[in-house]
């Protein structure tokens, strides 16, 4: 038997906690019933409607759940995410026969527990109804706690989804960084820019030389795109 514990991070005010307050937390939980937590994924930066397994750290987490291996998170919201996916996330785990133990219910609410050699339906089947009821009369209230979500990654100068500026790439802390094979281009494209080339000369010249096909639209933009990531990043070590 595995226990995994999974930390969600949130801006909102009303879920508020700070990851090493949850660390704690579970940890102090597990070893109350004498287990040890064998692994902590931590989820940053994704809506609390989006389902466990479309996840980053939720899908990793459900992959290596086995037969007979524990679940425990701080907060029920934090990875039941809707009355919908939630139902559906408490049918996997029945059908896995994975226990998931909230510290918010304080109990198991996935499968039944035993206790003195006898079914114990304990909490579970009320969480079942109570997501049901719930199904009926959800609304999405989450989209201002999506933009608050981007607008702290945002400021911690972390990449937030969608194309990757030509020029730059993603690292493994979520943060953009310079890709050094396409910053030699840019500072070709800048060198021509200096010489007096036109956007289209660049491009004619950029396909031959370095086998890139850009428009001479799609220049100007990727000059003008990299120039404010610098200017920030400039900005950013200033302030620091």
């Amino acid at each position: 038997m595995s226990v995994f514990g999974y930390i969600f991070l949130t801006v909102e005010k009303e879920h508020l906690v700070d990851e090493e307050a949850q660390r704690k937390a579970l940890y102090s939980y597990v070893q109350s019933f004498g287990g040890q937590l064998e692994e902590l994924f931590v989820e940053e930066g994704t809506a609390l409607k989006r389902p466990l397994k479309e996840r980053r750290e939720g899908g990793r987490m459900l992959d290596r759940c086995m037969t007979g291996d524990l679940v425990v998170t701080m907060n029920s919201a934090w990875i039941l995410g809707s009355a919908v996916e939630g139902g559906k996330l408490l049918a996997m785990l029945r059908d896995k026969n994975v226990a998931l133990y909230c510290l918010d219910i304080g109990e198991n609410i996935s499968i039944k527990d035993k206790r003195k050699l006898v079914v114990y339906e304990g909490c579970a089947p009320v969480v079942a109804k109570l997501l049901a009821a719930l199904s009926l009369c959800e609304s999405s209230g989450h989209g201002e706690a999506i933009r608050a979500s981007k607008r702290n990654l945002k400021k911690q100068g972390k990449y937030i989804g969608g194309p990757v500026p030509f020029g730059w790439q993603v690292n493994q802390d979520k943060v953009l960084e310079e890709n050094e094979e396409q910053q030699k281009i840019i500072q070709a494209i800048i060198a021509m820019r200096e010489d007096r080339w036109s956007y289209r000369d660049i491009s004619d010249k950029l396909k031959v030389e370095y086998e890139v096909q850009l428009s001479h639209a799609g220049i100007r933009r990727i000059l003008n795109n990299d120039r404010k990531k610098k200017e920030a990043l400039a900005a950013k070590k200033d302030a620091g």
